[in-house]
């Protein structure tokens, strides 16, 4: 019987600690995170507002791969376009590239590369409209997924 106890115990803590290592890198990759990193937004007072949020899709087979936001940030008068990735790609490198146009000057882009956790792009944009949108590609199957506002001006002045 004390085998067995010493057994349960074992396996109890071995997957307690699986649990513990297992949750860390979706709460290490949180909007936030992608909001004050230096490779992401770079806002370090860390304060923003979302102004919209689209999921990111691949079309046939459907599959959600992210979810895009555009974001605002009152005291750099900056937007910025977050791309982050969900389900099974999330946590596999894999082409993700965050956009923002801002009316009246250019169109922004993060680095066309693999990401495994997200992508972003902020540019100054006070008294100015913006589109944003993403592009992220499936680790399934290998198709490029996309969602945001690519067509319509926003959130002027």
């Amino acid at each position: 019987m004390r085998r067995f106890t010493t057994r349960i115990v074992v396996l109890l803590a071995a997957a307690a600690s699986v649990i513990a290592l297992g949750g860390a890198p979706a709460s290490a990759h949180s909007l936030y995170s992608a909001v004050v990193s230096d490779l992401g937004c770079s806002w370090e007072n860390g304060n923003y507002t979302i102004l919209e949020s689209q999921p990111v899709y691949v079309e046939a087979p459907y599959e959600r791969v992210g979810t895009v936001y555009l974001l605002w940030n009152a005291q750099y008068q900056q937007n910025c376009t977050v791309a982050r990735k969900t389900g099974s790609s999330h946590g596999v490198p894999t082409l993700t590239v965050a956009y923002l146009e801002v009316q009246g000057l250019d169109r922004y882009s993060s680095k066309y590369r693999d990401y495994s956790h997200y992508a972003t792009v902020a540019h100054e944009a006070a008294d100015r409209c913006v589109k944003y949108w993403a592009l992220i590609e499936s680790a399934e199957t290998g198709r490029l997924g996309r969602g945001g506002n690519e067509d319509d001006w926003r959130y002027c002045g």
